[in-house]
């Protein structure tokens, strides 16, 4: 009876799968209308979906949105020869389904480890650079087994708690294996994947508190990658173009109508500081997290006296950049955005309906609103913050190009930014304490919300600006 019950559990997973393969095929065979019909079939929880396949599995990366999402799109709005754009790429989920799916694509970020992670997943690297890196790897294990001693890192090392994780002994390994990649650097393909390797190395040491047996970690990882990017060479037939911009999502070096979709998940409003996620692995990378820690766009450790103020720089921020993708989309092109709600001061940030009211001032024309559920098992969110266990996929079509209008024009953005801060002072005076979630916190302090944000609102000119 057990294993009956187990065949049919399968036979139901595998009829859904292969139910998703279906829909997504679809494209080319009706018109754009039609294909916004199929996305009312698609089961946008995607539950039991795998969602770490192939290069995805390179490196972990906090509140990444699963390959599903991007995949959709791609399959069914797009053909060989578009151009898919993420102005906000984190670690490249939808530049490598683009990839996978033979369409060109450019991802922007910020983050320079974000931006290495995903040209580096979105890359087939030749046996020869491959063989290389292996040759390499046998070097340096002779100098982790000797004792030789390297401790420059220690003094360099961020001064707070987790610092403590690395002891002498871990300090001298990781600088062997990073003195040792640095003589392969002119092979860059091979030197950027044991990079990746070596962040995600030090990403496990800092999760698991465990730095025993680091380079047997760090070879392993190079084994895997290496055995996905052999796998991906006999999947993709021709290989297309990717190129990843270190750059502002609010000012983007890509050129106007050069994409026909758009699909990017943007950070989300205090749910976490990238930088602060990653400054170990940027600081063993050779980077600088403090440019990238002064531009990060909704970060928890923005405007700490007010916190009200870090959602005005949040609207007017993402105004910018959904200027930014007005300009870099071709007129019928569609812009996905997938955004989940978050809290701040114990209320409830409905950000998805921000995106929404923004778009209606850029020529955007609202196709669809879609409610998912978030296994949060498998999306890392602070759970103590964001307290984010569902988002929204908001699906709009470029009507036309913005006339006089520029991501610099702060009285435009100032004016937008304005009449949105002013609806959610109206909500919070409404109904306050929107998102206490059980906590328990007094009327009063909960009324001073509603002072706070009218300071925040004196304050918006100040505070769209972006800094230099």
């Amino acid at each position: 009876m057990f294993m009956e019950t187990q065949q049919a559990l399968l036979k139901e997973k595998l009829n859904k799968f292969e139910g998703y393969d279906q829909l997504l095929s679809t494209n080319g065979n009706g018109s754009k209308v039609n294909n916004y019909k199929v996305l009312n079939e698609v089961d946008w929880d995607f539950k039991d979906f795998q969602t770490q396949y192939l290069t995805h599995r390179f490196h972990s990366y906090p509140a990444r949105f699963i390959p599903q999402i991007p995949k959709t799109f791609i399959k069914l709005f797009t053909k060989e020869g578009d151009t898919v754009v993420d102005p906000m790429c984190g670690c490249g989920t939808a530049v490598v389904e683009a990839f996978l799916a033979g369409r060109d694509s450019i991802g922007n970020d910020f983050n320079p480890l974000a931006c290495l992670i995903t040209k580096v997943k979105a890359r087939l690297i030749s046996e020869v650079e491959l063989n290389v890196l292996r040759r390499k790897l046998i070097q340096i294990k002779r100098y982790v087994d000797s004792d030789y001693r390297r401790y420059e890192y220690l003094r360099k090392l961020p001064k707070r708690n987790i610092s403590n994780l690395f002891n002498r002994d871990m300090i001298n390994e990781l600088c062997l294996i990073k003195e040792g990649l640095e003589e392969i650097k002119d092979k860059k393909a091979a030197y950027e994947l044991a990079l990746v390797a070596l962040s995600g190395t030090i990403w496990c040491i800092i999760e698991s508190n465990n730095g025993i047996d680091i380079f047997a970690n760090f070879y392993k990882k190079i084994c895997n990658m290496t055995n996905i990017i052999v796998e991906m060479r006999r999947k993709i037939e021709r290989e297309p173009a990717v190129e990843v911009i270190c750059g502002d999502a609010r000012k983007l070096q890509i050129e106007s109508r050069k994409s026909s979709l758009i699909v990017t998940s943007p950070p989300y409003v205090n749910a976490l500081d990238y930088y602060r996620v990653h400054m170990y692995n940027m600081l063993w990378l050779g980077m600088d997290f403090g440019i990238f820690k002064k531009h990060e766009i909704g970060g928890h450790s923005h405007f700490i006296a007010n916190r009200f103020r870090l959602l005005t720089e949040y609207i007017a921020d993402m105004t910018r950049s959904m200027i930014e993708m007005n300009r870099v989309l071709r007129g019928g092109g569609l812009c996905v955005i997938a955004i989940g709600n978050s809290s701040l001061e114990y209320e409830r940030i409905e950000s998805y309906k921000h995106f929404i009211a923004i778009s209606k001032y850029l020529d955007f024309k609202l196709i669809k609103t879609i409610f998912r559920n978030i296994d949060t098992t498998r999306k890392y969110t602070s759970r103590d913050i964001g307290k984010i266990d569902d988002e929204y996929i908001v699906v709009l079509e470029k009507q036309k190009d913005l006339k006089g209008v520029s991501s610099e024009d702060d009285g435009f953005v100032e004016e937008i930014v304005t009449k949105q801060m002013k609806e959610f002072e109206k909500q919070v005076i409404k109904n306050p304490g929107s998102s206490l979630r059980g906590k328990e916190v007094s009327q009063k302090r909960l009324e001073q919300n509603a002072h706070r944000i009218a300071e925040a609102i004196k304050t918006i000119s100040e505070d769209i600006k972006i800094k230099e």
